[in-house]
């Protein structure tokens, strides 16, 4: 009978902490502000019960000691935890150099946790903790702190099973990690709670995004314990991508009536496509292009990422080398099936990408991995879906990361690059343009010299 006990008291323990709950408050603004003005919001959020509240980031140094003076003082009156993102200037060898801070204040107005970070790679006095920072609070919930820029870089056994993350910091945003885009996908990936600036994103079970100024949401602080949602976000603003480095085909929608497949390949990298579509009323002019990149791709500006993509992209123009998307994101293309498929490298991580500007019920979503000991096969799979605006799996290759480019020292390899290189488009565009300069150079020649004759 003692043994049922205990293990009915387990049972209890274990239910109690998959259904504790904590309320999070993410502050959201278009326009930048200083401190002071977030004062208001931070008592508003104490008055709608907000346990924790995460705040933009400052995109320019403030007087930093009455900044957290005024931060300080305000999650005391407020009565919750407020986390803020601050830059610093710090002084050493007779120079200044810019920091970003991250502070957690607790109820008390106490700042209890700090996570440091140079703005610059090539800073001497600041240096970046190897460990992930924490911070536990006395709802019981343990958080761990990072930057936006963490999310893409590090693994995420960095993270060490951590289910609650609060995230923040700007960073320059690159293909398919755009905004809360990304984040979404990371969360749902790895069925964590993200509290970001960007919005506040549940694992598997939805996020809750820009609002109003204040976005304030009940989370789970197991996160397991909710019902699974796909990891898509509707919007209707979309940032032109720079999809320079990319192999670029035109999605072929006449043959997409019946149902179709084609291969795009970056050197040895090949993504499968498998297209089906309906097109309701007028021919749309909506254009699309299937895409796929292996390499390096430039990241914050200081960083360099391995990056394997496969994707699938609206276009208002598609040209040899980019892909456009315009202002109008409704198109009256009907995706009865899409879908992709290609093996990645072992040590990369991948995630499903996806932006259509409605809601996607989650039966008609499917990511599939399957690792054979040597790769990762991969399959993102959406059916029934209108306004796909962007659609892929986007993989991260760490092994490639702050690599720079460098000439192949086999001969073979070699060999297949000065191939590859001669039959580039563009490289062919630029020979037959400079052909069609000497012809004319050649007539003008020819008619002088018959002139002088």
């Amino acid at each position: 009978m003692k043994l049922i006990g205990l293990v009915i008291c387990l049972w209890c323990v274990n239910f109690l902490d998959a259904t504790k709950m904590y309320r999070a408050g993410v502050l959201q603004f278009d326009k930048e502000m200083s401190t002071h003005e977030y004062v208001p919001f931070v008592y508003e959020a104490g008055k709608r019960n907000v346990d924790i509240l995460v705040l933009p980031s400052l995109d320019k140094a403030e007087n930093y000691d009455e900044a957290i003076k005024s931060l300080s003082k305000s999650a005391k009156a407020a009565g919750l935890y407020v986390v803020a993102h601050l830059y610093e200037k710090a002084r050493c060898q007779n120079k200044v150099e810019m920091v970003e801070s991250y502070l957690v204040f607790d109820r008390e107005g106490s700042v209890i946790s700090v996570y440091r970070k140079p703005v610059s790679n090539l800073a001497n006095c600041i240096s970046t903790s190897s460990d992930i920072i924490t911070f536990t609070t006395d709802f019981g919930v343990t958080f761990g702190l990072a930057m936006k820029e963490d999310i893409v870089l590090r693994k995420v056994e960095f993270y060490k099973g951590l289910k609650n993350i609060v995230v923040t910091g700007a960073v320059n945003e690159a293909s398919f990690l755009s905004g809360p885009q990304f984040l979404s996908s990371w969360s749902y990936m790895n069925n964590v709670n993200l509290i970001s600036n960007n919005g506040i994103f549940l694992g598997k079970s939805g996020f809750k995004i820009y609002s109003g100024s204040l976005v304030i949401e009940d989370l789970y602080s197991n996160v397991g314990s909710q019902k699974s949602l796909v990891p898509n976000i509707p919007s209707t603003h979309f940032k032109k991508e720079d999809l320079s480095q990319y192999v670029i085909k035109p999605l072929d929608l006449e043959a997409s009536a019946t149902g179709y497949k084609d291969t795009v390949c970056h050197g040895s990298f090949c993504c499968e496509f498998y297209v089906k579509t309906t097109v309701t009323g007028s021919n749309s002019e909506a254009s699309y292009g299937i895409a796929a990149f292996d390499g390096i791709y430039p990241f914050t500006g200081q960083n360099s990422i391995g990056v394997q993509n496969c994707a699938v992209f609206a276009c208002s123009g598609l040209y040899k080398r980019s892909c456009e998307l315009g202002t109008n994101n409704t198109t009256n293309i009907i995706f009865e099936k899409i879908s992709v498929t290609a093996n990645f490298t072992k040590p990369n991580a991948q995630y499903p990408i996806i932006q259509v500007t409605s809601e996607l019920p989650v039966e008609k979503f499917k990511f599939d991995t399957r690792f054979n000991g040597i790769s990762t096969q991969v399959t993102l799979e959406i059916v029934d879906s209108q306004n796909v605006v962007k659609f892929g799996i986007f993989g991260r290759d760490y092994t490639k990361d702050l690599e720079n480019f460098a000439v192949e020292t086999n001969n073979s390899e070699s060999t297949y690059d000065i191939y590859d290189y001669i039959f580039n488009e563009d490289v062919q565009e630029f020979f037959d343009y400079l052909w069609i300069r000497l012809r004319i150079l050649l007539v003008v020649v020819s008619i002088y010299v018959l002139e002088m004759m």
